[in-house]
C-alpha cells in the first residue's frame, strides 16, 4: 500500500511516499533522488527490514507503525552551510518537534541521538548520495516495552508521556522543524541548551582507531565538531567518534 496519508509537506510539491514495509528508507529515497526528486520529498515506512544507523552493523528494529522511521531527501546545492552541520541541525529540528508533540524535554547526544533520561529515544543518519544528502531519523513512539538487552537503554514516547503520539502528526511537525532548521542561524545555541553531557567529564571513542580522548564536554563548534577541554588546558576538537560519559 502507498499513500501520503494526506500529511503536508511544508516543501511544496515535494511527494510524500508512505509505505507499509520497506528494507531501507534510506534506499528508497536515494531511488528517488536518484530520478530527480526535489528537496522535501519524503519516504516513511511502517516497517524496515534493513534499517541501519551510524556505527556499522547496528540495525533499527521496530514492530509495524510503533516507530516513525523515514527519510528526506535534500539537494546538497540548495544547503546554505557546510554538510558537516547537518546532522546535528536535523537533530534540533526532530528534538524540537518531539519537545512540541510529546510535551518533554530531549536532549540531543552528540552527533546523531536523541536521549531522555539517559535512554535513547531517537537516532538520525545522514548520508551523500550523488548531488542529494539524506536525513534518516526513527523515533520510538508506542513501544510499551523493549526486549531485555534494550530495556535498559532505550525508550518510547508512550513511556515517556503515557499516551500515543500519533506518527503522522509527529512527522508533520519535524518535516516543518526541519524545514525551518536548514536556514536558522541560531542552530548551535538550541543544540548547546540540549547537549547531552555537556559540562561533564566524557569519553570519545574514536571510530576505526582502537583509541579513545577524555576530556570536559564544553560544547560543538560551528563546523559540527565536539569540544573537549584535556586535562592539560588544551582544547580538543573531534568531527567523528562515539561519546560516553567517563569512568
Amino acid at each position: 500500500m502507498e499513500t501520503s496519508q494526506g500529511i503536508a509537506n511544508p516543501w511544496e510539491g515535494a511527494p510524500i511516499r508512505v509505505v507499509e514495509r520497506t528494507s531501507s528508507t534510506m534506499d528508497d529515497a536515494a531511488l528517488l533522488a536518484r530520478a530527480g526528486c526535489p528537496t522535501g520529498a519524503v519516504v516513511v515506512a511502517g516497517v524496515q527490514e534493513k534499517g541501519r544507523g551510524r556505527v556499522p552493523g547496528r540495525a533499527w528494529v521496530s514492530p509495524a507503525w510503533e516507530s516513525l522511521l523515514a527519510t528526506v531527501v535534500v539537494r546538497i546545492a540548495e544547503l546554505g552551510f557546510p554538510l558537516p552541520e547537518l546532522p546535528l541541525r536535523a537533530g534540533v529540528a526532530v528534538a524540537l518537534a518531539v519537545e512540541e508533540s510529546a510535551g518533554i524535554p530531549v536532549e540531543i547526544k552528540w552527533p546523531n541521538d536523541l536521549m531522555v533520561g539517559g535512554k535513547k529515544l531517537a537516532g538520525i543518519l545522514c548520508e551523500t548520495r550523488g548531488d542529494a544528502a539524506l536525513i534518516g531519523f526513527g523515533v520510538n513512539c508506542a513501544q510499551t516495552e523493549f526486549p531485555p538487552d534494550l530495556a535498559d537503554t532505550a525508550c518510547s514516547l508512550f513511556q515517556l508521556c503515557g499516551r500515543a503520539v500519533p506518527v503522522f502528526q509527529l512527522l508533520a511537525a519535524i518535516l516543518s522543524r526541519l524545514k525551518t532548521g536548514l536556514s536558522d542561524a541560531a542552530w548551535r545555541r538550541k543544540l548547546h541548551t540540549r547537549l547531552f553531557l555537556c559540562g561533564r567529564s566524557v569519553s570519545v571513542d574514536l571510530l576505526g582507531s582502537g583509541r579513545s580522548v577524555e576530556g570536559i564536554l564544553r560544547g560543538v563548534d560551528e563546523e559540527g565538531r565536539l569540544v573537549l577541554q584535556l586535562q592539560d588546558g588544551q582544547t580538543a576538537k573531534i568531527g567523528q567518534g562515539e561519546i560516553r560519559p567517563a569512568r
